[in-house]
């Protein structure tokens, strides 16, 4: 299942490269510090069971790191899991950005989305992109909603993170969608980057 992957994606702000086990304490602190606070760290995660978790990655998954496209400096990670070959469904998620990209208006996470989404439906010729979002990343469900993705349902209080239970909103675009709608606006926002 390797060959349905790309090692490396360009976009015009962003390559993506296949993370590799020297990237392992970069991700560490990517998802120890405000980017990974809506992801799950367990009990005892280290830069050392960071390098275990890349080099233990399946086949039917890739993760990336985000480079920007001009300096090569990376600025963070996103993944394509849970590959269906059946079903012809993926999930695209694990985006994290170095904290300095928080606070900061830039096309990193908007153009590394795309570039999977594009990957998923028009080089796999995928049908289905699924993903989770924790209900307190409010800012994430609100641009998926408007950039097209349907909410499939909400898991109530299905994860123990940060001290709370957590909702999971269950999101989900189809390809016809994302030609249709997703990939226009996801442009369109881009465009705002061009005269930086």
């Amino acid at each position: 299942m390797d060959n349905l992957f790309s090692p490396e994606i360009w976009g015009q702000y962003v390559k993506l490269r296949k993370i590799v086990v020297q990237d392992a304490e970069q991700v560490f602190k990517w998802r120890s510090g405000p980017s990974g606070k809506y992801l799950r760290n367990f009990s005892g995660y280290s830069v050392e069971s960071q390098k275990e978790w890349i080099s233990l990655r399946k086949d039917n998954e890739i993760n990336y790191i985000i480079t920007d496209s001009k300096t090569g400096v990376n600025v963070g990670t996103i993944g394509i899991y849970d590959v269906s070959i059946d079903d012809r469904v993926a999930n695209v998620g694990r985006l994290l950005l170095d904290e300095v990209w928080l606070a900061k208006s830039n096309p990193y996470g908007l153009e590394a989305m795309l570039l999977c989404y594009d990957f998923v439906f028009n080089k796999m010729e995928y049908r289905k992109i699924t993903g989770d979002i924790l209900g307190s990343n409010e800012s994430m469900i609100k641009l998926q909603k408007y950039l097209g993705m349907i909410e499939e349902g909400v898991l109530k209080q299905h994860l123990f993170l940060n001290g709370k239970f957590e909702d999971l909103h269950i999101m989900s675009l189809f390809s016809s969608d994302f030609e249709k709608a997703y990939k226009k606006r996801i442009q369109f926002l881009l465009k705002s980057f061009n005269s930086k």
